[in-house]
């Protein structure tokens, strides 16, 4: 009797390609540190399976001087994860536990034909800002465990009178395959193909867009001082707005236009119409802007717009779903911020297994592509998770006694994983776009630091005396290769006095400027500066006190 089952992975991340062709399965190895060599994480080949159009699977050997294509001709590779099931059962009065395969299926007395997949997909990201239920992308489908054809999922929206996607369209949200068991390979799975990673527009994008107006040259204001600088000229307050809004417009001139295939939604629809911010708004919280004056100008400056944004509609607004740049979006006075009725082909859902009135359900994601996929990230979701099952493993002062093992390899990690990051990034453009947003910030009412005092919380390139054109990045790769060796960072934390409180940014702080502190120059989830899990931050706590016990 079959008494459990389950898929494997729980949870999986379908990156979207261009390319017919599955990107190759590969996994982290060891840091490269041959002589000349990056001293990052390198990216091993490993054994790849391929399906066959009738689902039939073979596996190809893939050795480490093998080379990983992540793009070709026609594109990104997709990431196409499988899903194998698992299972429980009693066997000759023994309980038996492996992959579900043919031959136990007969022995159970059940076949493929008794097996069934459910493939449920859905993009919200529409329905989820205006709610209405016409704009919601679901596809939804079954197919027996003995259909191992390729089955195209059809992203369609609900019939209400104003479906997103009409009736007779389909946005592709992927592609399902149940594979044939058989030879070395006899497990079922099922193989899921994420869709393009295309953006889909209103039939009447390319005439919308054309008609949008624009400021001329000499009346474009992109910025919160030079539309203070124009009203001190004289200019009409109402010119100023309308020049700022049309402002916004520059993106999509000269002549941005998606492929006739893609313009296919209705512009009858809620979201095509769905306004964030426009004249009505600024005019019923005139008499409430006027005080703010000084908090707006500090919040409409370079940095996070999504903060001017939630001041302009006023505190009982709904800007859950800020900051703007979460949708195309242009002014057509005397709309200012109002959608262009994109969407793309991302978005996530379940696959489910059921087998003789038992059931098991996975979570797939379809993602952007990793462009980095020999770098990993300081926070990660695996820490996210983590944090939430085993925080209570590195409270234990075992952790951190006897040799150091788990510890001394948990915390070399986590240095191993910065010196990546910081190879990631522009580093000094990215520290003067915080130095800017530190200053704006400050200049709000009740700021306890001046703009320049925000600032300089910061690094300021400039003022570094180096040869490179980057000194910021510079130093930033010299300190973090210099972390990785063991030795040293083992040295530092011993002999440098309370490095962790001065260096480590904790979760939950209340420090809303950004400063020197790691994780540096990122932002969070919560749009503050990033920092570690709770878990992570207190890993590496307990690892520096007892190195300066040992």
């Amino acid at each position: 009797m079959l008494k459990r089952i389950s898929l494997y992975p729980p949870l999986a991340f379908a990156r979207v390609g261009g390319s017919p062709t599955p990107c190759d399965n590969f996994f982290w190895g060891p840091d490269d540190l041959q002589p000349g060599g990056t001293a990052r994480t390198r990216i091993i080949p490993c054994e790849t399976l391929d399906v066959a159009g009738d689902g039939t699977v073979t596996a190809r050997a893939l050795s480490e001087s093998d080379t990983i294509v992540f793009k070709d001709e026609h594109g990104l590779r997709p990431v196409c994860p499988f899903f194998e099931i698992h299972g429980v059962w009693d066997e000759d009065g023994v309980e038996t536990t492996g992959p579900i395969t043919p031959a136990v299926l007969a022995r159970l007395e059940l076949s493929a034909r008794d097996l069934t997949w459910q493939i449920e997909i859905a993009n919200l990201k529409a329905f989820h800002v205006t709610g209405a239920a016409g704009d919601r992308i679901v596809a939804s489908l079954e197919i027996r465990g003995d259909e191992t054809q390729r089955r195209q999922l059809e992203g369609r929206s609900p019939n209400d009178g104003k479906p997103l996607v009409p009736p007779d369209k389909f946005i592709p949200l992927g592609m399902v395959q149940a594979t044939r068991p058989g030879g070395d390979l006899p497990e079922f799975r099922l193989r899921f193909t994420p869709p393009g990673g295309k953006p889909y527009a209103p039939r009447n994008f390319a005439d919308r867009v054309a008609n949008l107006r624009r400021p001329e040259e000499k009346d474009v204001i992109d910025s919160a001082e030079k539309a203070l600088e124009k009203l001190i000229d004289g200019v009409p307050p109402e010119k100023v707005r309308e020049d700022y809004a049309l402002s916004l417009n520059r993106l999509w001139f000269p002549g941005f236009a998606l492929p006739p295939e893609q313009c296919l939604l209705n512009p009858d629809a809620v979201w095509p119409h769905y306004n964030l911010l426009n004249y009505a708004n600024l005019a019923s919280q005139a008499k409430e802007l006027v005080p703010r004056v000084a908090d707006l100008l500090a919040v409409a400056g370079r940095g996070d717009r999504s903060e001017f944004i939630r001041a302009l509609l006023g505190p009982y607004a709904d800007v859950g779903n800020l900051p703007p740049g979460l949708f195309a979006f242009a002014a057509e006075p005397p709309n200012i911020l109002g959608s262009l009725g994109l969407v793309d082909d991302m978005g996530d859902g379940t696959i489910t297994v059921r087998i003789a009135g038992l059931e098991a359900t996975s979570r797939v994601v379809i993602a952007p592509p990793s462009f980095a996929p020999d770098r990993r990230l300081p926070v990660s979701l695996a820490d996210g998770l983590t944090d939430r099952v085993d925080r209570k493993r590195v409270r234990d002062e075992a952790w951190i006694t006897g040799d150091q093992t788990s510890a001394d390899k948990e915390v070399g990690d986590l240095l191993d994983r910065a010196y990546e990051t910081a190879g990631l990034q522009n580093i000094d453009a990215v520290a003067n776009f915080f130095r800017e947003e530190n200053s704006n910030r400050a200049k709000r009412r009740n700021s306890p630091m001046t703009p320049q005092q925000a600032a300089d919380l910061l690094w300021d390139g400039a003022k570094i005396d180096s040869v490179n054109g980057l000194p910021l990045s510079a130093i930033a790769l010299q300190r973090h290769r210099r972390n990785t060796s063991r030795l040293f960072f083992e040295i530092f934390a011993r002999e440098t006095r309370r490095w962790f409180e001065r260096w480590i940014r904790p979760p939950a702080d209340s420090q809303r400027f950004y400063d020197k502190r790691m994780p540096g120059l990122m932002r969070g989830f919560d749009r503050r500066p990033l920092h570690l899990t709770r878990r992570q931050y207190e890993a590496l706590k307990a690892w520096a006190k007892g190195k300066q016990k040992s």
